[in-house]
């Protein structure tokens, strides 16, 4: 994220000179011309006498939107609503369920071949998920373990657990492998995970590239908006 997060301060930097330095002096200029400005130079012009004259306003809300949001999600009803929506996003989604569904697959079959008994290992897993849904699906499956059903059922129950896990966990169960398949599962969704990161990232220059010049074109052309009607005025009062 070190690139992207680069080019947002960029482009945050460049937005801000503009709209606290640039705009004003196209604002002076228009309010000589005395014509009703395109809606949005007036929203631009407007935008920019707010931060100017009252920046602090602009802090403080979005400081109290920052802390807000922050205690939100580091509160247990925050925590389990964002780990709901993380794992239902378009692309993040399905990458942070394979990393989840990775650090389920390592830790199991370290902890297993280790010889920790299963239920602490259910446990202990669960604590390491990192992710509410699945902590909350892994203790359910414990119970149902503790209960006398097989790893690969009480995997089958739920539905977070993909079908490709518990085929490998049935086969290690037979086999009496089960930390073997386990690695097996955890090599090949970390070669998924790399190959999702590897488009993302190819993905997010171009977007970003794009946001910019969107960014600093709009402001750029609402200035010149008025610019090219003012030619318009000239031209008739010549020809009048």
């Amino acid at each position: 994220m070190t690139y992207p997060v680069i080019v947002l301060c960029i482009a945050f930097t460049i937005t801000t000179f503009l709209i606290v330095r640039v705009v004003p002096i196209f604002g002076e200029i228009f309010n000589d011309f005395g014509a009703k400005l395109p809606a949005p130079t007036q929203f631009l012009i407007d935008l920019s006498n707010f931060i100017r004259g009252e920046w602090y306003l602009l802090l403080l809300g979005i400081g109290g939107a920052i802390f807000g949001t922050r205690a939100f999600l580091r509160s247990k009803r925050g925590k389990q609503w964002s780990d709901r929506w993380k794992l239902k996003l378009a692309v993040l989604g399905p990458l942070a369920h394979k990393i989840a569904m990775s650090r389920f697959a390592r830790t199991f079959a370290q902890l297993t071949r280790s010889g920790v008994p299963i239920l602490e290992v259910l446990d202990i897993v669960g604590g390491t998920a990192g992710n509410y849904v699945i902590e909350k699906s892994i203790k359910s499956v414990s119970e149902d373990v503790e209960k006398g059903d097989n790893l690969s059922v009480a995997l089958s129950k739920k539905p977070i657990f993909p079908p490709m896990l518990l085929r490998m966990v049935a086969a290690g169960e037979a086999t009496g492998k089960i930390d073997t398949m386990l690695e097996k599962m955890d090599d090949f969704w970390d070669e998924e995970i790399e190959a999702m990161l590897d488009a993302l990232t190819s993905l997010i220059e171009p977007l970003l590239i794009v946001f910019l010049g969107l960014v600093v074109g709009g402001i750029v052309i609402s200035m010149f908006l008025p610019i090219f009607k003012l030619n318009e005025v000239v031209s008739q009062s010549k020809q009048s």
